[in-house]
């Protein structure tokens, strides 16, 4: 079994736990957490790459209308081409406006900042911070538990940028 779907799998049976030990406490809060998977679109002086990359995420909501994120997204997976590997790291904050749209389910964007390390075999290493900016949807799997789907512009300075989807898994505690 590959080791990104293995990481994968972890965090789902973490979160799944975790839900299910927090539904029998009863007590759920504004803080949550995600774990997510993403198959990362970059383009940079080296060429277009597309690494796997995990992202982790604190939030808390401010109100039911407004949330908080501190994110990290790391390559689990480079995109190894003949002669050329790519890599993304990024460390980033976020205020993520939402509403809800049906009971359950949520759309929300996401503005922020990133702090970025974007490193190839061909083209030099791009460092930096940017803005990044986002869109998606979540959907209550628990009390506790949802799903996630999203796409960030996560950078886009000097030629590089990066942007992709994200599967994430969260829970409430």
């Amino acid at each position: 079994m590959n080791k990104k779907y293995l990481i994968a799998l972890s965090a789902l049976a973490f979160f799944c736990a975790n839900a299910n030990a927090q539904s029998q406490v009863g007590s759920a809060n504004s803080f949550y957490g995600e774990v997510g998977i993403s198959p990362v679109d970059m383009a940079g002086a080296g060429g277009d790459a597309k690494p796997y990359a995990m992202r982790f995420l604190i939030g808390n909501e401010l109100n039911k209308n407004l949330g908080i994120d501190l994110l990290y997204t790391a390559t689990v997976a480079k995109d190894s081409k003949s002669g050329y590997d790519a890599s993304y790291n990024g460390f980033g904050v976020f205020l993520k406006p939402k509403f809800s749209v049906i009971e359950g389910t949520e759309v929300f964007a996401r503005l922020g900042v990133v702090r970025a390390d974007v490193t190839a075999s061909v083209g030099p290493a791009d460092k930096g911070s940017d803005v990044a900016y986002g869109v998606g949807i979540q959907s209550n799997l628990t009390k506790t538990a949802y799903g996630q789907l999203d796409f960030m512009h996560s950078y886009d300075r000097d030629n590089v940028y990066v942007k992709g989807f994200t599967f994430s898994v969260g829970s409430r505690f």
